[in-house]
């Protein structure tokens, strides 16, 4: 009876002992697994290097001006190897869109596009085709932009609006600057990021592209 009395406070003090021992990890895999190096890659965000400077973002909107004035000074042709350059850049993961405005607006698509290698051929051929001619909408022309925006799938802190043009605006009597940043503002009612490049030295266009910026959480650069 001793015997067996011993041999079960044994066999209970090795059952306890195995309980709490804990689970050995093999050394040859990984802390965190495999699927870490894919969330860490899905994280990276895309750059691209426009008017030279870096932009960062998942998806891009281009809003250029194709208004008559930029056939001037060879700023239409520097635009185009500028748009050219930036789109080559982009990986299948970003998405793009584009509005030219002048009279009439003329968007690239109505919603974002995956930028995979036939997307971004389309994009450019429809570069190609434009000519710059007619009035300059700006407010328009952004207000066409966020609608495109808006129907990105991607984090919307990871969007992009970027504005480029040479002048004031100029549309249908609707000169007003006070008003323009007031109409981009308000169709801008939940706050993408708008940047904007304006080339040249026309003062009353870079105040504007200046406060079109400061009012929509972006930054504004000159091209001279």
């Amino acid at each position: 009876m001793k015997i067996l009395i011993v041999l079960l406070s044994g066999l209970w003090v090795l059952t306890a002992l195995g309980a709490e021992a804990p689970t050995r990890r093999p050394l040859d895999l990984p802390s965190g697994g495999a699927r870490q190096p894919m969330q860490d890659q899905d994280e990276i965000v895309e750059i691209i290097h426009f008017y030279g400077h870096h932009y960062e973002a998942d998806a891009f909107v281009f809003v250029i001006d194709r208004s008559g004035s930029m056939s001037t000074g060879g700023k239409w042709g520097t635009l185009l190897e500028e748009m050219v350059t930036a789109i080559q850049s982009l990986s299948s993961n970003a998405e793009l869109g584009i509005v030219a405005f002048s009279t009439p607006i003329v968007p690239w698509n109505d919603q974002m596009v995956d930028s995979g290698p036939s997307a971004r051929a389309l994009a450019i051929t429809f570069l190609s085709e434009l000519q710059p001619m007619g009035a300059t909408c700006i407010s328009l022309g952004v207000n066409a932009g966020l609608q495109i925006l808006r129907t990105s799938s991607k984090e919307i802190d990871s969007r992009r609006l970027i504005l480029i043009g040479d002048g004031g605006q100029f549309c249908s009597g609707n000169n007003d600057a006070e008003m323009v940043v007031a109409e981009i503002v308000t169709g801008n009612w939940d706050m993408h990021r708008i940047d904007t490049i304006f080339l040249g030295n026309y003062t009353a266009g870079i105040d504007l592209f200046s406060a079109i910026a400061q009012e929509n959480g972006g930054q504004m650069r000159i091209v001279q």
